[in-house]
């Protein structure tokens, strides 16, 4: 009995030197693999430069001065606004054949110099700061409004690039109520942007 007790089932494992004699060896495989794997990875990241200096930061402006910069530049876009209203009257008579291409091609030469105008007025502007994002914005808006009144009403060109410039003019008024917001400033009115 005391035999029995010291031997085993042939069916019984007794350690790890009794199971596959293969099994070591492909851990040390995959470990190999692994190594290889994170070296790689590692080398591949040596061909880029190192972290490069963060440029200064542009000076803060205080609220009078956010306010005088955001103020200059809604000034400089609101001729657009104002004759916009006469022009997309006229527009919507036009597509309602109320009126001929002739009866709108005054409100079309009016609009443009309008927007040729204030174009160069806000390219000169010197904003700085979250604020030449905006000025970016108004710019572009400036541009596609300036292309669409070149192109005849009736085009897709003009639909596409009229829409252009209603999003971008949207999209840098958002902008200036944001930085307002932060800034704690009385919000810019809806209309002065358009």
């Amino acid at each position: 009995m005391t035999q029995l007790l010291h031997e085993r089932a042939p069916d019984e494992a007794r350690g790890s030197s009794d199971q596959d004699s293969h099994r070591g060896r492909v851990y040390w495989r995959v470990c190999a693999l692994l190594a290889a794997g994170l070296l790689a990875g590692g080398c591949h990241d040596s061909r880029r430069p190192g972290p490069q200096p963060r440029p200064k930061p542009l000076p803060k402006l205080s609220f009078r001065a956010l306010d005088a910069e955001q103020q200059r530049l809604v000034r400089d876009y609101q001729p657009v606004s104002r004759a916009l209203t006469a022009y997309e009257e006229a527009y919507r008579e036009w597509r309602s054949r109320r009126i001929g291409a002739a009866a709108l091609a005054p409100h079309v030469r009016f609009l443009e110099r309008i927007v040729a105008r204030s174009l160069r007025r806000m390219r000169r502007d010197p904003a700085t700061g979250a604020d030449a994002g905006a000025k970016a914005l108004l710019v572009a808006a400036l541009e596609a409004r300036h292309r669409a009144l070149r192109l005849p009403p009736a085009s897709a060109a003009y639909r596409r690039d009229w829409n252009r410039s209603v999003v971008d003019a949207r999209r840098a008024l958002t902008l200036l109520q944001d930085l307002r917001d932060r800034a704690r400033l009385i919000p810019l009115p809806e209309d002065a942007i358009s």
